[in-house]
């Protein structure tokens, strides 16, 4: 087994994403709302809604969960399926939102840092880059060497988690802001030299160099 993923508990992520069509913002805001507080008045575990900030796909929705376990999930779906006022709202969307695809995530957690489902923070930065070739062992353990780094120098809870589906070797690191100035203070002091140089030097040739960055801030 990665050194990385040794004596931790598992710890899934999962996340729905739908892009919300032009027009009628606050009935799809409402909408958005809505649905989420039907979800979390189904489901046992907390749902957040999140939005994109100031990053690609604009008007997008995040809906995401924290579970121990697949079965958790499984167990949600089926009891979200037999209510009629989830139906309904999930029908109503169809007029919301955008034509793109509605993706799901799932990612299981490699490095839990300051994950509480019962207290979200305000604004998420979230880099996501993908494993190179040959590289799967390293790539988890530099994964969790960068977000011990970027915590020491944001003073921020940094996760690093490997995608359990959607593109193979995908990673993503996640740090959490109570506020939009703790995230620009977070943000500049990622730009220490010896992060960059632990970037250059370990990370060039561990993951592929098309990286993305994006910011979410959470709307319940």
């Amino acid at each position: 087994m990665c050194a990385a993923l040794k004596g931790v508990a598992a710890v899934y992520l999962f996340a729905r994403g739908a892009r919300l069509g032009p027009g009628h913002a606050q009935e799809e805001m409402s909408w958005a709302i809505a649905i989420t507080e039907k979800v979390n008045q189904i489901s046992e575990t907390k749902v957040s809604l999140w939005t994109t900030f100031m990053s690609p796909g604009i008007n997008t929705l995040f809906w995401t969960t924290f579970v121990e376990d697949l079965a958790t999930l499984e167990a949600a779906y089926d009891k979200f399926m037999t209510d009629s006022g989830y139906l309904m709202l999930l029908e109503q969307g169809a007029r919301y939102v955008s034509a793109d695809p509605i993706n799901d995530v799932l990612m299981q957690v490699v490095h839990a840092d300051g994950i509480d489902v019962d207290k979200q923070p305000a604004y998420i930065a979230e880099v996501a880059a993908t494993v190179a070739s040959g590289n799967a062992v390293r790539g988890l353990e530099l994964g969790v060497e960068i977000a011990v780094a970027a915590k020491k120098l944001t003073n921020a809870p940094t996760s690093f988690s490997v995608a359990s589906t959607g593109a193979y070797g995908a990673v993503a690191w996640h740090t959490a802001f109570e506020s939009i100035t703790e995230l620009q203070r977070g943000q500049e002091a990622l730009m220490d030299a010896t992060f960059l140089d632990l970037i250059d030097k370990k990370a060039k040739d561990v993951y592929q160099p098309a990286a993305t960055q994006a910011i979410y801030r959470r709307i319940m």
